[in-house]
């Protein structure tokens, strides 16, 4: 079977555990309802979104032979994820991490350092030229840095459509992302790929990050407000979409950006496809945990209608 998407990235098993509220420096806090939920890192989160979307699509990591690898290989096995390159180490331990939710459903997480950090630029190379038919690369920063961006590269080079989502926050400075084609980010990391401190206005930050980045297309959510993009120097904000009875937002991040791709790949544009990514995402929050609240497209639709303004 060919595969559409390559995702390239980490799996590491969440802990989560709800709190009143976040907590502030110093501070201790009693935490209830500790518990190992379906939840992977971005790799396997963005990798499970897509399978259940209906996406070709195969997983490049590195986990341990333990019982959090065993996990991640089954949740994604049953997503229709190929696990032909989640290569597994003795010598390694998978990741894991920690998600604090408070009351409102707003999350801090704590990443462990994962074992994907593990992996070897052979291991990259190899995987991305032995998977047949790959049209896309989504790669992160919870592998190294230097891996995902040599994934990037290679896989531009092979004419392969490439993502990046630069999370968690890069360690070096870029001044040529010119091999991204779709960049997804946040507010923060917008700001920070730019050394921006002040409060300018997200179209700003999404121009500069073209200008100054090379990056081609660049799509910023904005949590409860919605999202931006910036593509082919047009300049589009949609507004949130308030829903009831939200559990969690971790994962939404990654919903967004695999429902995004899905629809992308399904022939929608940019426009629709974003449109309806957030809807996904705004479904996905009312579930308790990550992987849960990756819904399958007839679910969608129908949340979709009910939401309609």
């Amino acid at each position: 079977m060919d595969h559409k998407v390559i995702v390239l990235n980490s799996h590491g098993v969440g802990q989560f555990c709800r709190i009143k509220r976040l907590p502030v420096l110093g501070e201790s806090l009693r935490a209830w309802d500790w518990h190992i939920p379906n939840d992977g890192g971005k790799g396997s989160n963005v990798s499970v979104a897509l399978g259940r979307l209906g996406i070709n699509t195969a997983i490049v990591t590195k986990v341990g032979n333990d019982a959090w690898g065993d996990l991640g290989e089954k949740w994604m096995s049953d997503a229709g994820v190929d696990c032909s390159f989640l290569y597994r180490s003795d010598d390694v331990s998978t990741g894991t991490g920690l998600v604090m939710i408070d009351d409102e459903g707003n999350n801090t997480i704590i990443d462990g350092e994962g074992s994907g950090r593990f992996l070897t630029p052979e291991e990259v190379i190899g995987a991305i030229d032995g998977i047949a038919g790959a049209t896309h690369l989504i790669t992160g920063f919870e592998i190294p840095e230097k891996l995902a961006i040599l994934g990037l590269k290679h896989a531009k080079e092979k004419g392969m459509i490439t993502v990046l989502n630069p999370s968690p926050l890069p360690e070096e400075d870029y001044d040529d992302l010119s091999f991204v084609d779709y960049l997804f980010v946040n507010e923060l990391e917008g700001r920070t790929l730019l050394h921006e401190d002040e409060d300018i206005d997200d179209e700003t930050i999404l121009r500069e990050l073209h200008e100054h980045l090379g990056v081609k297309t660049t799509v910023m959510t904005l949590g409860k407000n919605g999202y931006c993009f910036l593509e082919d120097g047009h300049y589009v904000v949609k507004p949130g979409i308030k829903v009831d009875n939200v559990k969690t937002t971790a994962g939404a991040g990654d919903g967004f950006l695999a429902a995004t791709m899905a629809q992308l790949i399904k022939g929608k544009s940019l426009d629709e496809a974003c449109d309806w990514a957030q809807y996904y995402a705004a479904l996905s929050i009312t579930y308790p945990d990550t992987m849960p609240g990756y819904r399958y497209p007839e679910e969608v639709e129908a949340f979709k209608k009910k939401y309609l303004p």
